[in-house]
């Protein structure tokens, strides 16, 4: 009886072994844990990884393509001019600020006395020949006229300006489309004094 319980108790222990043994063909605990996929690292968000966004360009500086001033250098070269209270000198100076720096030379000048009655200041020009005029008149003078007339009497150019240093043109030189003499009158519209007018020719 005594070795009866002895052999039950050795087949109760075998069956409780075989419980507890993994399936066939099951991992073992350790073989599963070395099989175990690896964790996804998160993206990266360091300067330079590949799943960060491009930084956009830099903003264009400077003043690149800012167009330029119209009527360019026919405009600017006055742009500073003051006169003063000496005709002949200021238009010196005003002719010599607008006349080389656009190819031009002087043709002729004069000095007269301005009022209400016109001054003609005659000139002979070549079809195609390009001119400017400057005049400055004294203070007393507040709005100092010029205009040129062709050959014909028809008017071919005037100043814009209502002060006594009248440009013709003020924009550019204007051109002769045939040869002639062309005049150009003077006409106080606004006071009395001297005054001096320079014609310069383009090159």
């Amino acid at each position: 009886m005594r070795r009866l319980g002895q052999f039950l108790w050795v087949v109760l222990a075998v069956s409780a072994c075989r419980d507890r043994a993994p399936a066939p063909g099951a991992p073992s605990a350790s073989v599963a844990a070395s099989v175990a996929p690896a964790p996804v690292p998160a993206p990266s968000s360091t300067p330079g990884s590949s799943s960060a966004p491009a930084a956009p360009p830099p903003a264009p500086s400077g003043d690149a393509g800012r167009p330029a001033p119209s009527g360019g250098n026919w405009l600017k070269c006055y742009a500073q001019f003051q006169p003063r209270a000496r005709p002949d000198l200021d238009v010196m100076r005003l002719g010599l600020m607008c006349g080389p720096s656009n190819g031009m030379r002087k043709a002729a000048e004069a000095r007269e006395t301005a009022s209400s009655e016109p001054r003609e200041h005659r000139f002979k020009v070549e079809a195609g020949d390009c001119y400017r005029i400057f005049a400055v008149a004294e203070p007393s003078v507040e709005d100092l006229d010029v205009e040129v007339f062709g050959p014909t009497g028809s008017r071919v150019a005037f100043d814009t300006s209502d002060d006594r240093w009248p440009i013709v043109a003020p924009d550019g030189p204007f051109c002769a489309f045939e040869p002639g003499e062309l005049r150009a009158v003077v006409r106080a519209q606004r006071g009395q004094g001297r005054y001096a007018i320079e014609i310069w020719r383009l090159r």
